[in-house]
C-alpha cells in the first residue's frame, strides 16, 4: 500500500463515519446518540488528513519529475512508501458500513445476554426520582407508556405496586422463549455501545408468538407474582391488544 492508497483509505474511513452520523442515523445501531458529534468530527478529520496525504504525495511526485531528479527504483519506493499488507484490513469497517451495514442487535443477542437485576434503593435514600412520571401523569383508565427498562425496575423495586391493575403500553421486539412457554417482548439497554448491551424483557403467555425480531406495541397489564421473584425472567405481562410497528431509529433504551 503506497502513500496515495493510504490517503484514500483514510478518506474512505472518514466518509464511512460521516455517512453513518451526518447523512443517516446508522450509528444508533452501535453507540449511544451522544457520540454523534464525536464520530462526525473524527470522520471529518480523517477525510481532511487523507486528502492532505494524497495531495502532498502528488505534489512531491510532481516536483521530483519537474526537477528531472533520479527516478527511484522499485525497491526504494517499496521501502519508503509502502505500508505493511495487513494495513488493508483498515478497509474492513468501510465494507461493513457501505456494503453489509450490520443491523442493530436483536433476538439472538437478547436470548444470550444477561438481564440486569435492579437494585432497590436504600431505606434512608431519597427515591423520589427513581421512575419517570409516565405512570403518575397518566389517567388510571388510559394506558401508561413505559419503557421496558422502567417496567422491569418498577416490578422489582416498587413496594407500593403502583402498576397493579393499571393498563400499560410497552414497545419492543419479539424473542422466542426456547426454554418454555410463551415469548418475550424485549428491548436492549446500553450504557455506551452495543458491546455492553443488556436485555430488559417481559414474558407473554396469553397470545401466540409473532415473527421473531418483529417490533410490536402491546397494551395490557402486569401479572403480579404470587411469591418472591427469583430472576428478571419471571416478569409477566398479559396482553389485551397488539399492534405491529416499524423498527425505531434508535432501537436501544
Amino acid at each position: 500500500m503506497n502513500r496515495i492508497a493510504q490517503g484514500l483509505v483514510l478518506v474512505l474511513l472518514g466518509a464511512a463515519a460521516l455517512s453513518s452520523t451526518v447523512v443517516s442515523d446508522l450509528y444508533l445501531n452501535y453507540v449511544q446518540a451522544y457520540f454523534r458529534p464525536f464520530l462526525a468530527a473524527s470522520g471529518a478529520v480523517l477525510v481532511l488528513l487523507g486528502v492532505w496525504v494524497v495531495v502532498a504525495e502528488v505534489r512531491a511526485a510532481a516536483r521530483t519529475h519537474g526537477d528531472h531528479g533520479p527516478i527511484p527504483s522499485e525497491d526504494d519506493a517499496h521501502d519508503h512508501c509502502n505500508a505493511p499488507g495487513v494495513s488493508w484490513l483498515l478497509l474492513a469497517p468501510v465494507v461493513a458500513v457501505f456494503v453489509i451495514a450490520p443491523p442493530a442487535l436483536g433476538s439472538f443477542t437478547a436470548s444470550q445476554s444477561s438481564s440486569p437485576e435492579p437494585t432497590a434503593p436504600r431505606a434512608d435514600s431519597d427515591d423520589s426520582g427513581r421512575y419517570d412520571d409516565a405512570l403518575a401523569e397518566t389517567d388510571p383508565a388510559t394506558p401508561a407508556k413505559l419503557e421496558l427498562q422502567e417496567f422491569v425496575l418498577r416490578a422489582w423495586t416498587d413496594e407500593e405496586r403502583e402498576m397493579a391493575g393499571r393498563p400499560i403500553e410497552l414497545t419492543g421486539f419479539v424473542v422466542p422463549n426456547e426454554q418454555g412457554e410463551g415469548w418475550y417482548l424485549a428491548r436492549l439497554q446500553m450504557a455506551c455501545c452495543a458491546a455492553d448491551a443488556v436485555v430488559n424483557r417481559v414474558l407473554i403467555t396469553n397470545t401466540e408468538a409473532p415473527e421473531k425480531d418483529s417490533w410490536w406495541t402491546v397494551r395490557g397489564t402486569w401479572v403480579e407474582p404470587e411469591g418472591e421473584l427469583q430472576s428478571v425472567r419471571d416478569h409477566r405481562f398479559s396482553v389485551d391488544t397488539m399492534t405491529e410497528v416499524d423498527n425505531p431509529p434508535d432501537p436501544y433504551e
